[in-house]
């Protein structure tokens, strides 16, 4: 591949020409049959790498309705932001970014109150608190939970959730638009079996 009007972080413009590494630098012109991009004058920099991100969570955000204070205020405006959620293919409305200066601490009753009559689920901005409704509680076997909320590591029922991978080809992409090239997915119980879905479903994507 050759890239081409790269500029340099001291500003100077170049050609650079890689392979698995960058092989050349400097005036260059293409190969036959080579890979030509123009970086039209862009800067280039190594590959970043984010050491700390979920790539499951953000895939699933993509899709999810926002619910954090910058959304949504009042128990009202609630409401109509939970109706107005698609529901996934999974059958669930999946809310992220909840805090109590939205409409108050959650829990199942007055979620039931605001959600329509399919499993909601609403993850608090914090990352460790989902509150369910009374549907959604009913679909992961905890009817008679007494207030909904339950912990994100707990994988006694977030491990009876369908696992969405659909949403990380395009996580990857934006993460490459920012020049990100690589990961540490920092999920604190990911297993080896983890590690190979995820890649699976990128190599998919």
């Amino acid at each position: 591949m050759l890239i081409q009007r790269a500029v340099m972080l001291d500003g100077t413009e170049t050609h650079i020409r890689a392979d698995k590494r960058i092989v050349e630098v400097g005036d260059l012109t293409p190969n036959k049959g080579e890979l030509v991009l123009d970086a039209a004058g862009g800067t280039v920099i190594p590959g970043l790498h984010d050491h700390h991100v979920h790539l499951r969570s953000a895939a699933a955000a993509l899709t999810s309705a926002r619910v954090g204070p910058a959304e949504v205020r009042g128990r009202a405006d609630l409401a109509r932001a939970l109706a107005d959620a698609a529901v996934g293919s999974d059958g669930w409305i999946r809310a992220v970014g909840y805090h109590e200066a939205v409409a108050g601490p959650l829990d199942r009753d007055v979620l039931d109150e605001v959600s329509p009559a399919v499993p909601v689920r609403v993850q608090h901005r914090s990352g460790v608190l989902w509150t369910l409704n009374s549907a959604g509680l009913a679909r992961v076997g905890l009817p008679d939970h007494p207030d909904g909320r339950l912990r994100s590591a707990d994988r006694s029922w977030s491990d009876t959730l369908q696992r969405n991978e659909s949403g990380l080809s395009e996580v990857s992409n934006k993460l490459s638009a920012y020049g990100v090239t690589g990961v540490t997915d920092a999920t604190p119980d990911f297993e080896v079996s983890d590690i190979v879905k995820l890649i699976d479903a990128h190599r998919r994507g």
